[in-house]
């Protein structure tokens, strides 16, 4: 009987009537009992609150249940899902059986399979020199003879040309020699590649032979270790087997690796700078790829930024800090500065605020970073430097327009002391056993003061502020006259 309660069904409206009888008959029996006399009010009160209480839980099980009955249709839907869903479990049942069933029949059902090459260069040569690749485990000394070695080499070179020859090669990669049956692929400043056929003995698919990053500073290039070697090659290969243009994805792998690589150089540059001796003359700030800076500055008491939900994070140095450090201010945002980040094609894009003049061609300054040996200090210094010719020839030009302090050639001397070419200069950028400071233009301008008395004025590395340059030059202009 208790089984066949939950399969049973009641009309709502028989519920709903035998639920009114039922507390009409309680409401006229509870009438006729308070008629009595004998009892008193108190005992009244209590048995109809107890009605009442009765009767509310009794009409709230019927609301509910006529909320319910507007779901009826999804429950019939529910139980044809689960009843499907049962149905699938027991075909996925019986399937993983019979699989099971096959796998043991098919070991015993299996061919040999016949090694025809070498049958037929026992047949024809009499000789047996290429030995199954299963025994190359055991140790024995594959390696061909000379005469055989030199052929193969070469007819293994025919095929990686004409294996070239139908793939894309990105423009990027700026070298690519095939040589002793390997083809090298270089890009400048990022990585070196050599590579073969013969992935997993798939003649039609390359495999990478060695694989070494340039990216580096003035103490040598990255090195990864060998196992992180071996798997981002067995990565690359595993995604260069199943594409049409296999070194697409390689460069756009090996790519992205060197520029975060190079963003992470420059990151840790920056921070040792402004802990060192840069600390009070640059602020510098985590921006991400659009120009937008986050929330993730170096605050001046040496708290560590958060910048892991920047993918590949530019950076932006600001320098000539001015009048902010010692009172105190920290809006950088008036001050120069020089923004380093990855452009939409994860090429670095080195980029002053302002307009500046390189002193060395007299034309707008051009900032690039040599991966092979990155320096940060360099880059700020260039900038620097080319500022400091900016601003310097800005204040000449201003000192000439004005007659007070400009009465002949003479008055304002504007001298220069830059050696060497223009070319000079930039193989001297890109050698990292030079002194950083050795690479720049000392350019300074002198005012007469009186007579044959000069000041010399110059502009400081760390700071700079035209208006004090300005009014000193004034003031010492009219000091003879006072």
């Amino acid at each position: 009987m208790e089984a066949e309660l939950g399969q049973n069904t009641v009309e709502f409206s028989a519920l709903v009537r035998r639920a009114t009888e039922e507390s009409f008959l309680s409401l006229k029996d509870l009438v006729d009992r308070s008629k009595s006399m004998d009892r008193p009010d108190f005992d009244k009160k209590v048995e109809l609150l107890k009605f009442i209480l009765k009767t509310r839980q009794r009409m709230l099980r019927l609301h509910v249940l006529s909320k319910w009955c507007h779901q009826v249709p999804l429950v019939h839907y529910c139980q044809q899902l689960l009843s499907t869903l049962s149905s699938h479990d027991t075909c996925f049942t019986q399937a993983a059986d019979s699989l099971f069933f096959a796998h043991e029949g098919l070991q015993q059902a299996q061919a040999p399979i016949y090694d025809v090459p070498s049958s037929i260069e026992i047949l024809l040569t009499g000789t047996y020199q290429r030995l199954p690749k299963c025994t190359q485990d055991l140790g024995f000394n594959t390696k061909l003879p000379e005469k055989l070695e030199k052929v193969t080499v070469r007819k293994l070179d025919t095929i990686l040309r004409s294996k070239l020859l139908e793939i894309a090669i990105p423009e990027e990669i700026s070298r690519v020699k095939v040589s002793n049956g390997t083809v090298l692929l270089e890009v400048d400043g990022e990585f070196r590649v050599l590579l073969t056929l013969g992935y997993h003995g798939h003649l039609s698919s390359w495999r990478i032979l060695h694989l070494e990053l340039l990216v580096g500073e003035k103490s040598g290039c990255v090195q990864l270790e060998d196992t992180r070697r071996y798997v981002l090659s067995d990565d690359l290969e595993r995604r260069m087997s199943g594409s049409e243009n296999p070194f697409t994805i390689l460069y756009s792998i090996l790519h992205e690796l060197s520029i975060a690589l190079v963003m992470d150089t420059l990151i840790r540059q920056v921070k040792m700078l402004w802990l060192g001796r840069w600390k009070d003359a640059i602020f510098f700030e985590l921006i991400s790829i659009g120009g937008n800076s986050g929330n993730t500055q170096y605050s001046q008491d040496g708290g560590e930024p958060d910048y892991s939900n920047l993918k590949l994070p530019g950076l932006k140095i600001s320098y000539w800090l001015g009048s902010n450090i010692n009172t105190g201010g920290s809006d950088y945002s008036l001050c120069p500065y020089i923004k380093i980040e990855p452009g939409s094609d994860l090429q670095i894009k080195c980029v002053h605020s302002t307009f500046i003049l390189d002193p060395f061609s007299d034309k707008e300054a051009e900032f690039s970073l040599n991966k092979n040996c990155i320096s940060l200090e360099k880059l700020l210094l260039k900038a620097i430097a080319c500022n400091i010719h900016t601003r310097m020839l800005e204040i000449h030009m201003t000192l000439c327009k004005n007659d007070q302090f400009f009465q002949n050639s003479k008055d304002v001397i504007f001298q220069r002391q830059v050696e060497g070419t223009e070319l000079d200069h930039k193989k001297e950028l890109n050698d990292c056993k030079l002194d950083v400071t050795e690479s720049f233009s000392n350019e300074i301008l002198q005012v007469r003061a009186y007579g044959s008395m000069y000041i010399t004025l110059g502009l400081s590395l760390r700071y700079y502020s035209s208006c004090k340059l300005l009014c000193c030059i004034c003031f010492f202009y009219r000091l003879p006259f006072i």
